[in-house]
């Protein structure tokens, strides 16, 4: 049987054997997102995942791992104890553990025209967050409504982002951080390069099968009722 891209029971086309694929962009955002909602989360939170691991990957980072990993380390955590909750100057989780990047992330970005988010107003302190590499994408977009650049600091180095989407310093470390907390300010940027652009990156085995079963969780499973009734009762050949 040739199993076709929109076979119900798949979450898409079948994933390559063997090592490494080369995806679009759109190929990542799809499947990022599908993976995000067989995690649970919300259709716009999942849509806001999938563009960040598609940001990050065309700037030669490894967004759909970082989700990846994010996705298994909170899967069946209730979402609202990963939501952030705000203070005067910080924004801190309403439970224990770390913080959902993508909620956090998109929140700042609804919170980026009133006090809670201005940057003018000195350091933000974020954290803990979890897989924090996923806020870039968010703080650059924060940056791009406030008119300013965002330095990130943390105990294991400095990034810079601004509005356009360059990057500068320890983005890889920064990748590599399973959890952190951040303190986020932002600054006249004159000289962020524009950060070259990844077209098609390529992404591992593991990652494209983790994100594949996470994703198989918005499929329909094959049984007799699924099966009933399809195709016509006669032949409409004329």
């Amino acid at each position: 049987m040739t199993i076709e891209p929109n076979d119900p029971t798949r979450s898409g086309p079948p994933l390559p054997a063997g090592g490494a694929a080369s995806l679009s962009q759109n190929e990542i955002r799809a499947l990022c997102l599908k993976a995000a909602r067989g995690a649970g989360m919300d259709w716009g939170i999942a849509e806001e995942a999938g563009s960040a691991a598609a940001w990050l990957s065309e700037r030669g980072l490894d967004g759909p791992g970082a989700l990846l990993d994010w996705l298994s380390a909170s899967d069946r955590i209730p979402a609202a104890s990963r939501r952030p909750e705000m203070t005067s100057g910080s924004w801190r989780p309403s439970d224990d553990g770390p913080m959902c990047p993508i909620t956090l992330g998109a929140a700042l970005c609804d919170f980026a025209d009133l006090p809670e988010a201005a940057l003018s107003r000195g350091l933000l302190r974020l954290g803990p967050v979890g897989r924090p590499v996923l806020l870039l994408p968010f703080l650059s977009g924060l940056g791009a409504a406030q008119g300013s650049a965002v330095r990130i600091d943390w105990p294991g180095g400095t990034v810079a982002v601004d509005g356009r989407g360059a990057l500068s310093g320890d983005a890889e470390a920064l990748r590599l951080e399973p959890e952190a907390v951040l303190t986020i300010a932002g600054f006249r940027a004159e000289g962020l390069d524009r950060t070259a652009c990844c077209l098609r990156p390529a992404v591992g085995p593991d990652t494209l099968r983790g994100l594949d079963d996470l994703a198989m969780r918005t499929t329909v499973p094959p049984s007799e009722a699924s099966r009933a009734g399809a195709g016509a009762a006669t032949s409409d050949n004329d």
